[in-house]
């Protein structure tokens, strides 16, 4: 076996280009072969957008995967096709690696926050041991949201909380334990979760970012005015009592 390639793991922030760090820009700049997600099969990635706004990509070869941005219970059927993208995107990086071609994962804001990539790492190891990853760190979603709203999200002993919206079980609880919490994902629930808030005399203290250092961003801070609109995936909440 000749030299290995190298696997790239970059966060590339929440939208903004400008957020990318130097490091994300350097290797992405360097690695010939770069691995986009999308979420939508007939879509466009928007990682690859983001990455576009800063380097060229004409000389790159650029594969793109297409990666159902929901959770699926195993036994549901929907699951195998999920796996298969996987199990796609596994054979696809082995295939360049082996060949000696370094390679790069683009993710939306970083790579160990709520990240697409994780779901293939152990099979890459699995398979290629000796696979040499790096990981390189980038701006957050809920960083870049408390930065445009102007608000911290913890100060001296203050504890906060992160999790996604549609994770019920214990939310009410969490909402009243803890001095932040920041909610992911609240498109689909967020009249549930104004609900929730309203019982606990919370709305006050939340704001809704949709689509955060973007130049579609929006700062809500009047909860009840959005009820029922359909906000975009990449919204973010931040409750801070």
């Amino acid at each position: 076996m000749g030299k290995l390639g190298r696997v790239y793991v970059i966060g590339i922030g929440p939208g903004d280009p400008e957020l990318m760090t130097v490091k994300a820009v350097k290797i992405l700049t360097e690695v010939p072969v770069l691995c986009f997600p999308k979420g939508k099969e007939e879509g466009s990635s928007v990682a690859m957008s983001i990455v576009a706004g800063t380097i060229s990509l004409d000389a790159k070869e650029i594969i793109e995967i297409h990666f159902p941005m929901k959770k699926i219970p195993v036994k549901d059927e929907a699951s195998c096709d999920v796996s298969s993208k996987w199990e796609e995107t596994v054979e696809i990086i082995l295939g360049h690696v082996l060949k000696g071609k370094d390679i790069a994962f683009p993710t939306l804001g970083d790579p160990v926050f709520y990240s697409t990539f994780f779901y293939i790492h152990d099979k890459l190891l699995s398979l290629l041991p000796s696979l040499q990853v790096t990981i390189v760190p980038g701006v957050s979603s809920m960083s870049a949201s408390s930065a445009s709203a102007g608000i911290p999200l913890c100060l001296g002993s203050e504890r906060m909380a992160i999790l996604p919206a549609t994770y019920e079980e214990k939310l009410k609880e969490t909402l009243l334990s803890f001095d932040t919490v920041i909610l992911m994902k609240v498109n689909k629930v967020f009249d549930k979760i104004l609900g929730l808030l309203e019982e606990l005399g919370l709305v006050d203290s939340a704001i809704v970012v949709e689509l955060a250092s973007t130049d579609k961003q929006r700062i809500i801070k009047d909860l009840r005015s959005i009820k029922d609109e359909n906000l975009h995936y990449f919204t973010t909440m931040i409750i801070k009592k």
